[in-house]
């Protein structure tokens, strides 16, 4: 029998690190509509999808919270972990024009697809609505809600782009400090989504330092990564260990791979 209680309160105590998904880019849609469960199955076209399969990046639709008025001019935005976030309009044929697109400002995508999960409606746009409140107009216009992200389990769930970081568990003075100085505490880090798992939980032990990574090699359960942080090589261990977690509202429990330090820094 599923369990009736949130996945984010069953998941409360489960690590952050090493749970994002693993994309070289994000391309992102601007979609002010309804989105449905699966709204890239549905609203994207399979012109659009394959532009973005070739390039290796995972699409996400955006649009303003509700009761804002659509503000955004652009009708996509790539990120393609380079630290820079382009923004444009799709052309004629409905594909991204790279050729006339611009830096954009950084961008918080909040998730809250209600029709995927009810932790992401329920606490996605509780904190998109404490922010509306109390941010400036400047901070508030950085954010915008978003689809599915993976991780519903630790809503609020979002993405920090152009750094491909994210996030989990956000709170009002999280996001207030992000969008004035750029930085965010370790504890709402889930991890940047051109690095593996094993590599985002090493990432997130050694944040906000600056990581080179060097090598990650398996061998059985254990993945062993050197990395260069501050000129010095640097070498650690992690471990998967497999457990059962309720990964969505209302679903049956299902084994989930963890990934944690053993040995190292």
């Amino acid at each position: 029998m599923s369990n009736p209680s949130p996945c984010s309160e069953l998941n409360s105590q489960n690590p952050l690190a090493g749970t994002a998904p693993t994309f070289d880019s994000w391309l992102i849609l601007f979609h002010q509509g309804a989105w449905g469960e699966r709204p890239v199955d549905t609203l994207v076209s399979d012109d659009l999808k394959k532009w973005a399969h070739e390039r290796g990046a995972q699409i996400l639709l955006a649009r303003t919270p509700k009761h804002v008025d659509p503000y955004p001019v652009s009708t996509f935005w790539i990120s393609s972990g380079n630290g820079e976030l382009l923004q444009g309009n799709l052309n004629s044929g409905g594909l991204p024009d790279l050729q006339h697109s611009q830096v954009s400002k950084p961008l918080l995508l909040i998730c809250t697809n209600g029709k995927r999960d009810r932790c992401c409606a329920t606490f996605g746009r509780g904190l998109i609505s404490q922010c509306k409140d109390l941010l400036s107009p400047a901070s508030f216009e950085q954010i915008l809600e978003c689809s599915h992200i993976d991780g519903h389990r630790f809503a609020p769930t979002a993405i920090w782009l152009p750094e491909n970081l994210v996030l989990g568990r956000l709170d009002l003075d999280a996001v207030a400090n992000l969008l004035t100085t750029g930085e965010i505490d370790s504890r709402f880090v889930r991890g940047s989504t051109q690095l593996s798992a094993a590599q985002q939980v090493v990432q997130v032990n050694m944040w906000p330092q600056q990581l080179e990574f060097l090598s990650c090699e398996r061998l059985g359960a254990d993945f062993h990564i050197t990395v260069l942080i501050n000129g010095v090589t640097e070498s650690f261990t992690v471990t998967t260990t497999d457990t059962n977690v309720v990964a969505s509202c209302g679903a049956e429990p299902k084994v989930s791979t963890l990934h944690h330090i053993t040995a190292g820094n």
